[in-house]
C-alpha cells in the first residue's frame, strides 16, 4: 500500500441518507476512493419493527446476502460501517473478508447496560467487538462501558458539523420572510421536552418547533401554536436555522448525552446558540462569550430574551461561537481524517 494515506480504498457501508451520507461525502472530499453500499436496500418494508421487538432475528443473515451482491470483487484497505444497526457477527465476517481494517461509527448509545433502544442494537453488540476501531460519541464512563463488551480500541469523539450541508443560507429576495422567527428548536418529540417548550411558549416567545412525533405530545394544545408540521430535509435545515435569531439544543436523556449534532450544527450555520448547562457544552464553548446556557425552562426563557434584545451582542456570540467551532475540529472532515488515521495506526501494530 502506498504511503500516501489518500490513495486508500473505502468501504463505506451505511445508509446513502442523512449524516451518514455526509460522512460517506466528506471521506471523498478528503481523497479517499469510496465505494458506498447500503445494508437496508435489499430489507423487508417492515425491517426495523422487527429489529425493535425481536432484535433482528434473520436479518444478519438477510444483510450478509446483500452484502455479497452489491460490494464489488477487490479488496479494500478499509471498511467504514456507519451505525451497523443491522450488521451482525455474519455480515461483519463478510465485510472484513474484503478489507484489511474495519471500523465502526454510531452517534447514538448502544453500548450502556442496558442500551436506551434496547433490542435494536442486538446485532451491533454482538459484533462490535470484532472491529479493529469502535467510534462512539463522548458519554460519561463509555469507555469502560464499551470495553466490557469487549472493544479493544474505543474512541470518543464530538458530534459534528459538515462543511457543505451546515453552513450560513444565502436567502433569496422575500425568501427567509417564509422562515423568520425569533427562536427555533429543530428535533422530534421526546417525553420531557413538550412540558420544556409549554414553558417557553407561554412565556410569549416566538418559537417554532419542527420534527416529528410532536402531536403525540399530552400537552401538544399548549405548544400546537409552534410547531411546524414540515420535516426539515437537506438544506432546509440549515434555512430554518439560518433563518432564526436563537437556535436551542435540547438533550436525549434516554441517550445520556450531554451534547448533540445541534451542538456543532448550530454555531457552524451561524445562528446564536441556547442549550443546557451541561460539562460537555462548557468544554466546547465559552459560556457567556461564545453560548448560553440554561439548567431549565425559565433560564431558557430569560436567555433567549438576553439574546433577543441586544443584536449585536447575539450576532457577535454567533461568530466567536462558529470561529469556536472550526478550533474544536467539530467537522466531518476532520473526524473522518481522524478516524482513518487512527485505524491505520491500529492496523500498523498488527
Amino acid at each position: 500500500m502506498s504511503g500516501d494515506m489518500r490513495e486508500l480504498k473505502v468501504l463505506f457501508v451505511g445508509s446513502f441518507a442523512g449524516t451518514s451520507g455526509h460522512r460517506a461525502d466528506a471521506l471523498r472530499r478528503s481523497g479517499y476512493a469510496v465505494t458506498h453500499i447500503s445494508p437496508y436496500v435489499d430489507l423487508p418494508r417492515r425491517w426495523s419493527f422487527w429489529l425493535y421487538r425481536t432484535g433482528g432475528i434473520g436479518l444478519d443473515w438477510l444483510v450478509t446476502r446483500s452484502l455479497k451482491r452489491q460490494i464489488p470483487d477487490g479488496r479494500f484497505d478499509l471498511a467504514f460501517v456507519d451505525s451497523g444497526d443491522v450488521i451482525g457477527p455474519r455480515a461483519l465476517s463478510y465485510i472484513r473478508s474484503v478489507a484489511r481494517l474495519s471500523c465502526n461509527y454510531n452517534a447514538d448509545n448502544p453500548y450502556h447496560d442496558p442500551p436506551p433502544e434496547r433490542l435494536r442494537w442486538t446485532l451491533h453488540r454482538r459484533a462490535a467487538k470484532m472491529h479493529d476501531l469502535v467510534v462512539a460519541v463522548k458519554r460519561d464512563k463509555l469507555d469502560e462501558q464499551m470495553r466490557a463488551l469487549g472493544i479493544r480500541n474505543p474512541m470518543l469523539i464530538w458530534q459534528c458539523a459538515d462543511e457543505i450541508e451546515h453552513t450560513p443560507y444565502a436567502f433569496q429576495d422575500g425568501e427567509k420572510d417564509e422562515w423568520a422567527c425569533d427562536v427555533i428548536f429543530a428535533g422530534a418529540w421526546m417525553p420531557g421536552r413538550d412540558a420544556f417548550m409549554a414553558e417557553l411558549v407561554e412565556a410569549g416567545l416566538d418559537i417554532r418547533i419542527y420534527g416529528n412525533r410532536w402531536d403525540r405530545s399530552p400537552n401538544f394544545e399548549r405548544i400546537k401554536s409552534a410547531v411546524q408540521f414540515k420535516f426539515l430535509k437537506d438544506r432546509d435545515y440549515a434555512k430554518a436555522i439560518s433563518a432564526a435569531k436563537v437556535a436551542l439544543v435540547m438533550l436525549n436523556d434516554r441517550n445520556f448525552d450531554l451534547h448533540t449534532t445541534r451542538s456543532a450544527e448550530i454555531p457552524a450555520i451561524g445562528t446564536a446558540m441556547c442549550a443546557p448547562r451541561t460539562s460537555h457544552h462548557l468544554a466546547m464553548y465559552d459560556e457567556g462569550e461564545e453560548v448560553l446556557l440554561f439548567d431549565n425552562a425559565q433560564e431558557c426563557v430569560a436567555q433567549c430574551r438576553r439574546l433577543l434584545a441586544d443584536d449585536a451582542f447575539r450576532i457577535r456570540m454567533a461568530q466567536k461561537a462558529r470561529e469556536r467551532s472550526v478550533r474544536n475540529r467539530t467537522y466531518n472532515e476532520f473526524l473522518m481524517q481522524d478516524i482513518v488515521e487512527r485505524a491505520l495506526e491500529i492496523g500498523g501494530r498488527r
